[in-house]
């Protein structure tokens, strides 16, 4: 019987020119591998990351640009519209204005020509009672205007109406002045005559004479 033959269990041989690890030891580059390569990039990657990114920023700058271009438009319509919208607020006051002083200049009118009215109404209704009353005073009052004619003329005719001599003789009391009467004037009214001259007051001067008073203080007739 022969012996079993034994073979001795050897390790895997290493590749080539790597040698095997060595727990711990100082692990030594190998010096003798190739250098790695460096990965090239890819030129047509980055031309299209390129372009994404300006298009990006271009999409970016657009909008930021047309919503600046629309508050500005928004801003300028609404301030268009509100002068607009003042301008119209002020000419409507404008209108209102003038269109309140001309009804008030109307009224003011109206109201000073009524009164007037009343008034040479009020003065026609009692100046004639009043003139026939005053009568001997209104002959006086021509007879005092004169006076200095009366100086130098030495003597005057002062005329009244019928009834009113002795009385206007008496209120002058001046034996120069010759008080007479002539149907043609009324109550109230006198004329004085002297040589070379006259001189009158009736009741129509007086009511011209206030009229022109009324008309002085914006009172009209109408």
């Amino acid at each position: 019987m022969t012996a079993p033959s034994f073979r001795p269990l050897l390790p895997p041989p290493r590749p080539a020119g790597r040698r095997p690890p060595l727990q711990g030891a100082l692990i030594v580059p190998d010096f003798d591998a190739p250098p790695p390569v460096a990965e090239q990039p890819d030129p047509d990657a980055e031309a299209a990351a390129a372009l994404a990114a300006a298009c990006a920023a271009a999409r970016a700058e657009g909008f930021a640009a047309g919503e600046a271009a629309g508050r500005a438009a928004a801003a300028s319509a609404h301030e268009t519209a509100r002068a607009t919208a003042e301008a119209a607020a002020l000419a409507a006051i404008a209108r209102a204005l003038e269109a309140a002083d001309i009804a008030a200049g109307s009224a003011v009118t109206a109201a000073a020509e009524a009164l007037g009215r009343l008034l040479i109404a009020a003065l026609d209704a009692t100046l004639p009672a009043a003139a026939a009353r005053l009568a001997p005073e209104s002959a006086a009052l021509l007879a005092a205007a004169v006076r200095p004619v009366l100086e130098e003329a030495g003597a005057l005719r002062l005329l009244v109406a019928p009834g009113f001599a002795a009385a206007a003789a008496a209120r002058i009391a001046d034996a120069r002045v010759s008080v007479e009467e002539d149907p043609a004037l009324a109550p109230g009214d006198a004329r004085a005559e002297w040589r070379g001259g006259s001189a009158v007051a009736t009741l129509a001067a007086r009511r011209e004479a206030v009229a022109g008073v009324l008309s002085a203080l914006g009172l009209t007739e109408g």
